[in-house]
């Protein structure tokens, strides 16, 4: 039963980071652009969720990893030093 909660963690952060920037950005964007009607909405919606994929991708990586490590549990800090020691920064943003 530990390893179907493995990346658990991570997937928090992952979704708590995406989303929170996702809707908290949305209507400062629709106010700054003027966007009136749908398409131009729909624009903003498209801005502010792309702006915070980039925010969560990292913890999407570090979830990705947690899941595939073979054996007990990693921590994410464990996971994040592997990363940023054999990949840099650039690891972080790797399927974006």
């Amino acid at each position: 039963m530990p390893a179907f909660w493995k990346g658990i963690p991570a997937a928090w952060l992952r979704e708590a980071s995406y989303t929170s920037i996702r809707l908290g950005l949305y209507k400062p964007i629709v106010e700054a652009t003027g966007a009136t009607g749908p398409f131009e909405k729909f624009g903003a919606g498209c801005v502010a969720g792309g702006i915070g994929s980039i925010v969560g991708n990292p913890f999407d990586v570090l979830k990705t990893r947690m899941m595939a490590s073979e054996g007990a549990a990693v921590s994410i800090g464990e996971v994040a030093r592997q990363i940023m020691s054999t990949q840099g920064m650039k690891g972080f943003y790797r399927g974006a």
